[in-house]
């Protein structure tokens, strides 16, 4: 008998800058990850394109358009009950002078990482070992 299992396809935006890794944190009331730093990202909606969704997701959490994307891997996790199927992207921000991070109100917070900042930080396991991989 097949069991049915709730899976969310989900995107997340490593978004790099001079070399400079754009990371935010989560509020601690959030659901998932809570108040740990992570990258931009998010769920995808019901028949949207991924490259839309990647660029919706960020443009929401962050207020940034992106000139260029790279699917980079991919990441299945389980939260609170629901699996989570997230496809990575290395993303370049456009250079417009008027873009200016802006914070959804889920994030608390934004910096951006230098590869030996690190261990400064707290992140999910899986977003840490891919931070490395890039930086």
């Amino acid at each position: 008998m097949l069991k049915k299992f709730y899976v969310i396809l989900a995107v997340g935006a490593f978004i790099i800058d001079k070399n400079k890794l754009l990371i935010v944190k989560k509020s601690p009331l959030e659901k998932i990850d809570a108040g740990l730093w992570t990258i931009p990202g998010g769920k995808i909606e019901k028949n949207e394109p991924i490259i839309e969704g990647l660029k919706r997701e960020i443009k929401e959490e962050v207020n940034l358009e992106i000139n260029s994307y790279q699917w980079i891997g991919e990441d299945v996790f389980e939260s609170n009950g629901f699996y989570f199927h997230a496809q990575h992207f290395l993303c370049k921000p456009k250079k417009a002078a008027n873009q200016k991070i802006k914070l959804e109100k889920s994030l608390t917070d934004y910096y951006w990482l230098q590869k030996e900042e690190i261990e400064k930080f707290q992140f999910p396991k899986n977003i840490k070992k891919r931070i490395l991989q890039i930086l």
